[in-house]
Order: structure tokens, then C-alpha cells, then sequence
């Protein structure tokens, strides 16, 4: 027998060949993995009741002796039952299982077996039967050990395992191997923030037999995965602070100052505090790596542009990278306008451009004394794109763009200042997992006189009593989204198409002129759609979620958005942000026929607040962190027992552990930490957080 627990699973008592393989789907394959295969859920079988007491459609535990068996099958149909006459000492009752035949092989008469069950009740008859959800058969003395009087370890299993084997295989794993846990975490952590052994957390995860232990020992575990997480995103944020060399920038300028004279509003407290963390980041010869989360509307872009004029103040090229064409279009455009006075020569580089036009632009760009902005898409990212002047990256909306694409763009330039944004409400949890190694500022003020909207539900059926409504606003001079969730009619979503409703509302609206816009036109059709809306010759925009964001109309003041059920917290909350931007009084009609209960909760959110920073809370709540931001693209870790909604507190505690031990040592250099190192920075740290579900 070998003692590694880096080995095969096949060493392990009880497991053949074919296991193997099961296990190995399961995301065991070394025997360590066994340890951190925790249960799902966990059975009380303390208590057990003898067949006189059970009560009816209550679920409980018996033991009891098998007497008959006998299968019953309707002759109309595949359905079939097994049906065992089974017995205590306190009297017998009928144990049925529905259609699995395959049982009849099973269940012996003489067998003694553990039944999970619910007492019900047979309407032809009246008698009572218990309709066996789950059972073990107990083959010899010693299976009662772990199968009665004791809480039970479930699991999350795959076809051909089943759980009374990883029952047994996992006490022959902690009888051979637990001896062999090693515990990383350093002796002064344990001391200073009172953690229980890892060994004793493990055992009481899997054979838990006290309340009190097991909480604590599942928050050893948490704390571990968030601890050891937290320990790489913090050596890798003291790192970029003081070994990212980058180029010191002009923060005040002609440029600069002429910039803030000439615009028709007063920043806001919350940017001028945001605008200083950066120009202290900007004029230091550390490359910048600061993050900064606004909510929809509250002058990110301000922000962004002050960033980016410090980039021409010094001679150099500032980049703005945006996800889709749309919005590059709609910042270049915006950019262009807003800098056309102060002679800043403004670029846009997309992957659909005329060829001549792209290699003008990236002629501009390769000039080794380039002084411009460049607005672009992933197109920034091409290798053929040189950009050696660069000295300022701005990337709006990033948790759209993966981990290797912002990095693809930092290299274009000699560590070029980084500062990303994002309009998503990021619960605090997932600021400290996600971007844990980055500065970060928060735009929490709104521009004043910018208004939330109002908003209203209405059923399905009476969006012409909407239109209605909004008649006279539109005679006044403001303008109308009306959005749809679908380009063309599905007939798997009963959904109204955005084409169908363009000409539906033509007609209804037959006084003013209706546009429409989707992500199946060309880029310069979406183009010219946006500045015929804009310059108000369409009064209402009939679309798609194509101007989520990043499109600016100021006169746009009502919004309808059809079938509201069917978008995601965020995007109505996105889509709500694109009106009340120039002052008037702004509505949001929202509707749908919600007919599941999430469904009604979202809308009722949505309804409640139009806090972004709220929202996102309810929206982690609902939905839970596999779903917030799309962890893939984003880059949140799958932990394997740790919960980003449930174990905030110990997260914050395993922060501060952290930053307490590279306080005493910033890079773990000391030979007494070199093994933790090696294991935060290996691929058994991936393997650590890997999900083994």
C-alpha cells in the first residue's frame, strides 16, 4: 500500500477499474481528492421510529425485517412496483418502490434493511403503505456502525456510483491515509485567528457528530480556500505596486484644465475623489492597476476622459477599449465632439472598418511619438496593432473582456496605466475575489439633476394603453425606447419580436417616426439609426438590448421594455440607466406576465430601487455566484466548499490573515514559508478550488 496521498485512487481498498473512472468523472483522481470531496447534505439517522409510530406524509427512518417481495406491473403501460411485506417488533406495513423493476434482485426475504420513507396513505383502500425514497441493506453487524445512530454524509454522485460505496470507500480513506493530512497554514494563523486543525475539520465534514465542531470546522475549510486565495491576489497586488514600472504623467495641464472650463456641468464630489486616487496613481512611476465601479449614469465617463487627456498632456497615447462596436462607436463619437475644441486628434480602430481608413489608423498608432486617442474594440488586441507610446489603457465594462485579453492590451506599451471600470454592482464578496489585486475607487454620487425614473409594472396585453400614455410626452419634445428581448418571432418563447413590434407601434404611432435597431444590422446602420434618434428625427427607437449600454441619448425620457420577466436583474437595470440623462422627469413601464416566483421577485426588485449597489445584493441572493457576471469570463473561482453569499465574514477574516502575514514577510521569502508559497502558486492550489460536483 502507498502512504502519498498524490497517488491513484486505485490504491484505495474497495475501489476496482471501473470505479476508477467513475471517481475520476467526479474529480477524484488522487487520494487527497477524497478529503475534499465533501457531502452535499447530511441525514440525521439519530432517530429512528418503530412502524406503530409512524405518522402520516412525515418522513422517517425504520429498520425492519423484509418478509415478502413481490413486483406488480400495469399491463397498459412500463409502469411497475415492487412491494415488500416488511416488519419490527412493534407490528408490519408495506414497502413500495415505483418502477424499478431491477430491485426485485435486490431485496431478499430475511434482509434487514434501513428505509427512508414517507407513511401514505392508499385512496382505494385506506391502508397505508411507506413509499420508500431511499434504503440500505444491512448484509452484517458492523454496517450499523455508519448506517444507524449517527448523522450521515450524503453526497454528489455520477451513474454507476452509488452512495453506500463512497460511504465505505471513505472510511477506509481516513483508516489508511488521514493520518497524512499535512496543514499548510502556518502555525502563527492558527494561533492568532483561533482555527481548529485541519485534520479534525476534515473528519467532522465527513462524520460530523457535533454541531458546535462541525461549524467550526466548516469554517476551517472556507477560511482555508478563501485564505489561500486571498494570499495570491495579495502577493500579486504588492507586487504590481512596487515592481510595475511604468511612465510618470502631466496630471494639471493646459489640456486638462481647458477640458473641465469647457463642460456645461460641475463634477461631482465622488468624481473629483476618484479623479484624485488617480492622478496620485498617474504620477507616480508605478504602472497604475485601480479599478474603479460607478452605477449606471454617475459619470464613469468623465472619469475615463480625465484619464485619458493625461496621457496627451504628456505627449503620449491613451487607449479606450470597449466590448462591443457599438459603444466604440458611440465613445468615439462622443469623444470626438467633446475634444474637437482642444485639437486632440481621436481614432476609432474596430475589426469592421474600410481597409484604407484601418491602416491609416494604425500607421498613427505605430509612430514611436504618436500623440492621440484611440477608441477600440478587441481589435486592440491584434497583434498587428503597435502602439510602443502607449501610456494609458482605460477598459469600460471589463468583466466582459477574459483575464488574457486585458493582458494582451498592457502589453502593447512599456506597462501602460491600467484603469478599469465597470457599470455592474459588484457586492463586496466578489470585489475582494475577483479584483482583490487591484486598487479600487467608487463613483457612489449621481450628477445632480439627474433623476431616477419612475417606474411602473403593467401586465402583458396593454402596452397600447402605455403608448397612450406616453402620446403627449413625445408632442412635447421627448423621446421613446421601447425595447424587445427577441430579433424575430420564437416559437419555443412566446415573445414578441422587435420587428413585429416596429410595425405595430408605426401604426399605432403612425404621427411620429418610429426607428429600429438590432444586433443583426451592419455596424454604420446601427450608426445612422442612433444619430437619427439622437438628433430627434425618430421620436421613438424600437430595439433590441443592443443600447444596454453605453448609448447616450439626453432627450430620451420614457422607456417600455416588453416582456420583462425575461431579462436578467442587470440588464433591466442597464437598460433603465440609458433614460433621464437630460433633466426631465424619466419613466420606466415594465411589461410582462410573470408567472414563476423568481420571476415576480425580480420584477418586484427591480420595482423597489434604483440602487445598482442594492440590486446587485438581491441579485447574488437569487441567482447565487455561479451565475453573478458569468464566472468563466470573469474569473471568480470555483470554491469547493466556500459560499461568496453565506461566508462574507470569514472571507474578511481570511483577507486580513493575508495581509497579516505579508506584513511580516511581503513576499513569503523566508525558508519557514516556502512551502506555502510553492502551494499558492502550483497547480495544486487549482486543483485546491476545483469543484468536485
Amino acid at each position: 500500500m502507498t502512504s502519498s496521498l498524490d497517488s491513484s485512487i486505485q490504491y484505495v481498498k474497495g475501489i476496482g477499474p471501473k470505479l476508477v473512472n467513475q471517481f475520476n468523472k467526479l474529480g477524484i483522481q488522487k487520494i487527497n481528492d477524497f478529503f475534499y470531496f465533501f457531502p452535499r447534505e447530511y441525514e440525521d439517522r439519530r432517530f429512528f421510529s418503530f412502524l406503530s409510530q409512524l405518522k402520516v406524509n412525515k418522513q422517517s427512518f425504520v429498520y425492519v425485517r423484509i418478509n415478502s417481495v413481490k413486483e406488480q406491473k400495469n399491463n397498459n403501460s412500463k409502469r411497475s412496483i415492487i412491494k415488500c411485506q416488511v416488519s419490527d417488533r412493534s407490528g408490519s406495513i408495506s414497502a413500495i418502490w415505483f418502477n424499478q423493476s431491477y430491485l426485485k434482485k435486490v431485496l431478499k426475504v430475511g434482509n434487514q434493511i434501513i428505509i427512508k420513507g414517507k407513511l401514505e396513505r392508499n385512496f382505494l383502500d385506506y391502508s397505508t403503505q411507506i413509499h420508500v425514497q431511499e434504503f440500505d441493506i444491512v448484509r452484517e453487524p458492523n454496517d450499523l456502525l455508519y448506517l444507524k445512530d449517527r448523522i450521515l454524509s450524503v453526497y454528489s454522485l455520477t451513474a454507476g456510483v452509488y452512495q453506500s460505496q463512497v460511504r465505505k470507500i471513505m472510511i477506509n480513506v481516513f483508516k489508511d491515509y488521514f493520518s497524512n493530512i499535512v496543514d499548510k497554514l502556518p502555525e502563527v494563523i492558527l494561533k492568532k485567528f483561533n482555527l481548529i486543525s485541519l485534520q479534525e475539520s476534515i473528519k467532522q465534514l465527513h462524520f460530523p457528530t457535533d454541531k458546535s465542531l462541525f461549524l467550526k470546522a466548516r469554517s476551517r475549510v472556507v477560511f482555508d480556500e478563501f485564505f489561500y486565495y486571498q494570499l495570491k491576489l495579495e502577493i500579486k497586488r504588492r507586487y504590481n505596486a512596487n515592481s510595475l514600472k511604468g511612465t510618470s504623467l502631466t496630471v494639471n495641464g493646459v489640456i486638462i484644465d481647458q477640458y473641465y472650463k469647457e463642460l456645461p456641468y460641475e463634477l461631482t464630489r465622488a468624481q473629483y475623489s476618484v479623479i484624485k486616487d488617480i492622478s496620485k496613481d498617474l504620477s507616480s512611476n508605478q504602472a497604475m492597476n485601480r479599478l474603479i465601479q460607478g452605477d449606471v449614469g454617475s459619470g464613469k465617463t468623465d472619469v475615463a476622459v480625465f484619464t485619458l487627456l493625461c496621457a496627451v498632456e504628456s505627449k503620449k497615447v491613451g487607449a479606450l477599449m470597449v466590448p462591443t462596436e457599438v459603444l466604440a462607436e458611440q465613445h468615439y463619437l462622443k469623444l470626438s465632439e467633446r475634444l474637437k475644441t482642444l485639437g486632440i486628434t481621436v481614432v476609432l480602430l474596430k475589426s469592421k472598418m474600410k481597409a484604407s481608413v484601418k491602416r491609416r489608423v494604425l500607421d498613427l498608432l505605430s509612430f514611436p511619438e504618436s500623440t492621440c486617442i484611440v477608441v477600440g474594440t478587441h481589435a486592440l488586441f491584434q497583434q498587428a496593432v503597435e502602439i510602443p507610446n502607449l501610456a494609458v489603457v482605460v477598459i469600460d465594462e471589463q468583466h466582459r473582456f477574459g483575464v488574457e485579453q486585458r493582458m494582451l492590451i498592457r502589453q502593447k506599451g512599456k506597462n501602460p496605466h491600467c484603469l478599469f471600470m465597470t457599470a455592474t454592482p459588484i457586492p463586496r464578496s466578489f470585489m475582494l475575489t475577483l479584483y482583490g489585486d487591484l486598487e479600487k475607487s467608487v463613483i457612489d454620487e449621481m450628477p445632480i439633476g439627474r433623476k431616477a425614473p419612475q417606474n411602473f409594472f403593467v401586465r402583458s396585453g396593454k402596452l397600447d394603453l402605455v403608448l397612450n400614455k406616453c402620446r403627449n410626452r413625445i408632442k412635447g419634445g421627448e423621446q421613446l425606447y421601447i425595447i424587445y428581448p427577441l430579433i424575430e418571432e420564437s416559437e419555443k418563447l412566446d415573445l414578441k419580436s422587435a420587428i413585429e413590434g416596429w410595425e405595430r407601434v408605426r401604426q399605432i404611432y403612425s404621427e411620429f417616426n418610429v426607428g429600429l435597431i438590432h444586433g443583426r444590422l451592419s455596424s454604420d446602420e446601427k450608426k445612422e439609426v442612433m444619430k437619427l434618434f439622437k438628433d430627434n428625427v425618430y421620436q421613438v427607437l424600437v430595439a433590441t438590448t443592443v443600447i444596454e449600454v453605453g448609448v447616450d441619448v439626453p432627450n430620451a425620457s420614457m422607456m417600455i421594455i416588453n416582456d420583462a420577466e425575461r431579462f436578467g436583474l442587470f440588464q433591466l437595470h442597464q437598460l433603465r440607466g440609458r433614460i433621464g440623462r437630460g433633466g426631465n422627469d424619466s419613466y420606466c413601464f415594465f411589461i410582462g406576465n410573470p408567472r414563476s416566483e423568481t420571476s415576480r421577485t425580480r420584477i418586484n426588485v427591480i420595482l423597489s430601487t434604483s440602487d445598482g449597489f442594492k440590486l446587485a445584493e438581491y441579485d447574488l441572493k437569487m441567482r447565487g455566484p455561479g451565475d453573478m457576471l458569468g464566472t468563466r469570463q470573469s474569473g471568480v473561482p470555483n470554491f469547493n466548499l466556500a459560499d461568496l453569499v453565506k461566508d462574507e465574514s470569514t472571507l474578511l477574516l481570511a483577507r486580513r490573515a493575508a495581509k497579516y502575514l505579508l506584513d511580516q514577510d511581503s513576499f513569503l521569502k523566508t525558508d519557514e514559508y516556502k512551502e506555502l508559497k510553492e502551494f499558492v502558486f502550483s497547480d495544486d492550489f487549482i486543483s485546491h478550488l476545483k469543484r468536485l460536483n
